[in-house]
């Protein structure tokens, strides 16, 4: 069978550029909406910081922080604070700005890492916990929304902050504005990065799916693992991820190790594209980037090794990793022509975000946002590209092909729908009487019942057994009992009407549903099957076989009050009928016992 997949991509294609749109308009309209809030209803901090390396003295009496006898050197913004050998703890303090808010918070983008802030020497927040000798432990970097007093123009606010990581202080903006305003800008920058996430994360299952249906399933399931893995990097990142569920510290495990984890997918998507003509660089960078990921995992699970302070490290590992295999597989990947021209800008496109994020996060260049994940989405896109090109190609190759084996296929048809009708046929039958099997009277059956509910129908059932059956077989063997069964068979056929549901429903006992049936047709039936049963007479080896079968009979009426399920329905025709059956056979056997019943009746039962 030849898959045609161009429908499926051409749809995947037209809802990802949709919703590139949308991330384009989004982005946008965000940006403007921030500058106006920026403009009119928040007030940005920028200046009139001032700092202190290490802790503030103690009043050992009120137990209150000393700041009056200590240096403090202004500076324009904390991001731009270097941290000295051996400190640990440093103090910001700033003078808040005039302003008339109803509801005053402060937001901060980011800590390094965990904080106290006081106002008039009282604790207003903290995140984190800073014990008597000044440690603290990384717990996560969430964004920070601090209440301010209503009179806060008034008010100098403290910050003593705790981190053991190559960088210390405040990280983004720090604004104050009121709580609804600052949350509405959260949701706004977190709903466009929900976008990239979202595309991100769709190239990933499309390229999945097409893993499943396409030769190259190691490609395409690595690429999608890839975006994956990129997709839980981004929305770890992502401000929402803290409305969603506030675990901040899982939150940055899922960062970091997703981060780590990119040199490894790439290196196996090359290993894939290129096959045995791979360099052996990329085995060095999955060995590496493998190794170093679980070095982290091991020491950060058993040691006092904190995984944050892998990030420099693994920046720098990251920068000589990629150049590595873009410079190794550049000739390689020209070989593969448009696939691999395509497979290297999304290479490359991946390395410049990643760098540009590299390079903000160390206050290299300015805080770029989200800016930097259009790199991500160019990559994805790149990915889903190559497989464009490559089912083009492969459609085109194919459509010679399949006209060919249309032909072939044209000659066939008619005797593989043959085949079917008979395969479909021996699925339903009983392979001795060629009734229904029960299986296939059980579907047909509640098609019937639910018939007759809805349309308020009466409905017969008849269950009836041979009797002493197995002493025939045990005395004129299993073949003369197989004669005996296509007999009767063939005479329950003959005597019913066409349609009604016959089926061998196991040994020597059948059923027989009426459809639309009253109880006084479904009688005579019963009365007359019982009869000319027991003038079937069947020679074998010079004997002659004489039989007579035991029946139970339910006919139902009043359909329209029946209140319980089909299969209930089903289930308790069939339980009733047995029953009277076997009261038939425990009285004397070759007779027709009859139950009249109400639906109501038996739905209430």
């Amino acid at each position: 069978m030849i898959h045609n997949n161009s429908g499926f991509l051409d749809s995947s294609f037209l809802l990802i550029t949709i919703l590139l749109l949308l991330f384009s308009f989004i982005s946008e309209n965000v940006s403007g909406d921030t500058l106006e809030l920026n403009t009119y209803q928040k007030q940005r901090i920028t200046g009139g910081w001032q700092y202190h390396w290490g802790d503030l003295p103690k009043n050992s009496k009120t137990g209150q922080w000393i700041d009056h006898k200590q240096e403090w050197t202004e500076i324009e913004s904390p991001n731009e604070m270097q941290k000295p050998e051996g400190e640990n703890i440093v103090w910001l303090k700033i003078n808040l700005p005039n302003g008339n808010l109803r509801d005053p918070y402060l937001f901060i983008n980011s800590v390094d890492l965990t904080l106290q802030v006081f106002q008039n020497n009282q604790e207003i927040y903290h995140f984190g916990e800073i014990d008597e000798q000044g440690n603290s432990q990384f717990i996560g970097w969430p964004w920070h929304m601090i209440r301010l007093p209503d009179n806060y123009a008034q008010h100098t606010l403290y910050f003593r902050i705790f981190s053991d990581y190559p960088y210390i202080g405040l990280s983004g903006e720090v604004v104050i504005g009121n709580h609804f305003q600052l949350l509405d800008d959260v949701y706004k920058r977190g709903i466009t990065g929900l976008f990239v996430v979202l595309i991100v994360l769709l190239v990933g299952i499309i390229s999945t799916t097409m893993g499943t249906i396409k030769k190259d399933r190691i490609i395409a399931i690595s690429t999608g693992l890839l975006s994956f893995d990129l997709a839980l990097m981004i929305f770890s990142e992502n401000e929402l991820n803290q409305v969603v569920l506030f675990e901040p510290l899982l939150w940055r495990y899922i960062a970091a190790f997703s981060y780590f984890l990119i040199p490894s997918f790439l290196s196996i998507i090359l290993l894939a594209w290129l096959k045995e003509k791979a360099p052996k660089i990329i085995y060095w960078v999955l060995g590496i980037s493998l190794s170093f990921f679980c070095i982290v995992a091991g020491l950060s699970s058993f040691t006092a090794f904190n995984f944050i302070n892998a990030y420099p490290y693994f920046d720098v590992l990251f920068i000589i990793l990629l150049l590595a295999l873009m410079a190794r597989c550049y000739k390689q990947l020209q070989k593969l022509e448009l696939v691999g021209s395509v497979l290297m800008f999304g290479i490359l496109t991946l390395f410049v975000s990643l760098m540009l994020d590299m390079l903000s996060a160390h206050n290299l260049i300015s805080w770029l946002g989200h800016t930097s994940q259009w790199g991500l989405i160019f990559f994805v896109l790149a990915s889903l590209v190559i497989y464009l090109v490559r089912d083009w190609q492969q459609q085109a190759a194919l459509q010679a092909f399949t006209h060919h084996l249309e032909l072939k296929v044209s000659e066939r048809t008619a005797e593989l729908q043959k085949s079917h009708h008979q395969l479909e046929q021996m699925a339903r039958e009983d392979y001795l009487t060629k009734l229904l099997n029960r299986r296939s009277f059980s579907e047909l059956a509640l098609v019937e019942l639910a018939n007759a509910i809805r349309y308020k129908h009466p409905i017969s059932l008849i269950l009836f057994d041979l009797d002493h059956f197995k002493n025939i077989n045990d005395q004129y063997g299993h073949s003369s009992g197989d004669l005996v069964l296509k007999a009767v068979a063939s005479l329950v056929k003959q005597t019913c009407r066409k349609g009604e549901l016959i089926c061998r429903y196991g040994g020597e006992e059948f059923v027989i549903l009426l459809h639309e049936t009253d109880s006084k047709y479904a009688k005579q039936l019963a009365q007359r099957l019982c009869t000319t049963i027991k003038e079937i007479e069947i020679i074998t080896n010079n004997h002659t076989i004489n039989i007579t079968a035991s029946f139970g009979l339910i006919c139902l009426t009043d359909m329209d009050v029946y209140t319980g399920t089909v299969d209930q329905l089903m289930e308790q025709l069939l339980a009733k009928a047995d029953k009277i059956m076997y009261e038939v056979k425990s009285s004397g056997r070759d007779a027709v016992k009859i139950n009249e019943l109400k639906a109501g009746k038996l739905s209430s039962d």
